[in-house]
């Protein structure tokens, strides 16, 4: 049966790790009082806790205290961004170049910018922090994951070498550059650079399963299988994991196996369409056609142009003897691009 491949690999974009701060100290420079820098200090405690509407509180005092509090602004922006308040991050940032320029202000704001989609403006922050700071290997990383989102695969592989130039540890640029070298279908370097990747930090799940799709497109389906159980075992609530490492098993003609995972991949992600495809077609192997039909109906409705579940539903209503309802869904599986149902129509249906 036709299937539809999950084979998209994911780029490691983290907000969090930018959020990184640092407590002031009795030597700063500026006129300040020391009430602000208690009040400043306290939400730095409450973000480590993840508590950031209230370190945004303590830092709106501390600037109401310290009205030209630079790190006050900076950290401020940061809670703002993990709070999905850009706009908000993207002002203090502003306040901060004002004030202050320097990489991590420039580089903060361009994240604000990434996070909206002004993709040209977040490029120009990322240039300018590299541009403070040429060692800055987050900026270059993260201009490279811009350039990735907009198909700029060759100024992306520009940048995640950079990134890994300047800092020779950074799993996340070596899994980023290892989904740039799969769009030049350069699979034997992205596995390197995934597998690279999982070394230097065994505990990102999703480093295992783009190790995962590089074996699998390599046809290593056994590596694979251990690939995509390493990052389930990492990550349990990874549910596009369940739903690869079921394809693989569907591959292996372990049917059963494959069942359980798509299972486990749509009660983790009940609108998972591609599970359902996925399953259905576990089903059909497994001779259970009514669950397959069903799957593959479930489906569609969750995704109304899925050419190819009207391609397998057909084939299971043609096991089923419903002729007419077999040609209906193959006719709708071509007029949605799935050629394969061409040659179902010209075959077994009539004109």
């Amino acid at each position: 049966m036709s299937r539809y491949l999950y084979l998209s690999v994911l780029l490691s974009i983290s907000i969090s790790a930018f959020c990184q701060t640092i407590a002031d100290s009795s030597g700063y420079d500026y006129d300040k009082s020391q009430q602000a820098n208690l009040v400043y200090n306290e939400g730095l405690d409450l973000s480590e806790q993840g508590m950031y509407s209230d370190a945004v509180a303590k830092m709106n005092k501390a600037i109401e205290l310290k009205p030209d509090f630079v790190k006050a602004f900076y950290n401020r922006g940061c809670f703002r961004l993990q709070l999905n308040n850009p706009d908000g991050a993207i002002e203090d940032f502003n306040k901060v170049i004002q004030m202050a320029p320097n990489a991590k202000a420039y580089f903060g704001r361009g994240l604000s910018r990434f996070k909206k989609e002004e993709h040209q403006k977040a490029i120009e922050d990322f240039s300018l922090a590299v541009f403070e700071d040429p060692r800055y290997a987050r900026g270059y990383y993260y201009r490279g994951c811009v350039f990735f989102e907009l198909g700029k695969y060759q100024e992306a592989m520009d940048d995640f070498n950079k990134a890994i130039e300047v800092k020779s540890d950074y799993a996340y640029a070596y899994n980023d550059r290892g989904s740039t070298y799969l769009k030049f279908n350069e699979l034997e370097k992205a596995r390197a650079d995934y597998e690279k990747a999982s070394i230097l930090d065994p505990k990102l799940g999703f480093v295992f399963d783009n190790l995962g799709k590089a074996d699998e497109m390599l046809g290593n389906l056994e590596s694979a299988l251990d690939d995509y159980t390493a990052a389930i075992k990492i990550d349990p609530g990874y549910y596009q994991s369940f739903n690869n490492r079921g394809k693989v098993k569907y591959e292996l003609g372990d049917f059963e196996g494959a069942l359980e995972d798509y299972n486990n991949a749509i009660r983790l992600s009940p609108e998972y369409v591609i599970a359902f495809n996925n399953r259905g077609n576990a089903r059909f192997m497994l001779g259970d056609f009514e669950g397959a039909i069903q799957d593959f109906t479930e489906a569609i409705k969750l995704d109304p142009r899925y050419g190819e579940a009207y391609l397998n539903r057909g084939i299971c209503k043609e096991m089923r003897r419903d002729d007419d309802g077999a040609c209906r869904d193959w006719g709708k599986a071509f007029s949605f691009g799935i050629t394969e149902a061409e040659g179902y129509v010209n075959e077994k249906c009539k004109q």
